[in-house]
């Protein structure tokens, strides 16, 4: 009885760890707008980097999007080239494969934006190889030297309809297809 009197008294007042009580001195207006330009310059330096892929790859990003019949469609996981590094994308990507071209982009077009988190690729330029792995198989995609960046993409339960579909699109297989 008295201990649930002491906790009632002590969570009126306001005090005790189990309550947040005050978070301390409001941000400086320095700190913020730090904290703001570090971000804004970290945004802008993605952007910027993929530009100039972006701008290789529009031609093909609106043929893509402009053909009506999507031949194949799945979500997948990414792992892209950036400085020679095999880097994977937050979230995954959706494949789309339309005629002769497909592409790998962010659902959300912002991050596509932001990121670069878009790539194009038309089929006949492009080789695809199986990569086992440790916990997942991944499907190499090697783009044209200057123009597509070089990407792995992976979806466990897919993999062999992701490689058949870049096939069929007109992809050159190098050795045999994934296993699953």
């Amino acid at each position: 009885m008295l201990s649930a009197t002491v906790t009632a008294a002590t969570a009126a007042a306001g005090s005790g760890p189990w309550l947040a009580g005050n978070p301390g001195p409001a941000p400086s207006p320095v700190s913020v707008i730090l904290t703001v330009s570090a971000l804004v310059l970290v945004f802008g330096a993605f952007a910027v980097g993929t530009w100039p892929r972006r701008r290789l790859e529009a031609p093909l990003r609106d043929q893509i999007r402009s053909h009506p019949l999507v031949a194949f469609q799945a979500r997948v996981d990414v792992k892209a080239s950036v400085l020679g590094l095999m880097l994977s994308a937050r979230g995954r990507l959706d494949l789309t494969v339309r005629g002769d071209a497909f592409e790998v982009s962010h659902p959300f077009p912002l991050a596509r934006v932001m990121f670069g988190q878009v790539y194009c690729y038309r089929a006949d330029q492009v080789t695809v190889e199986a990569l086992p792995g440790l916990r997942r198989d991944w499907i190499e995609i090697n783009g044209p030297p200057r123009a597509a960046a070089r990407i792995q993409i992976s979806n466990r339960s897919q993999n062999r309809e992701i490689w058949n579909a870049l096939v069929a699109a007109g992809a050159h297989p190098l050795g045999p297809p994934p296993q699953a």
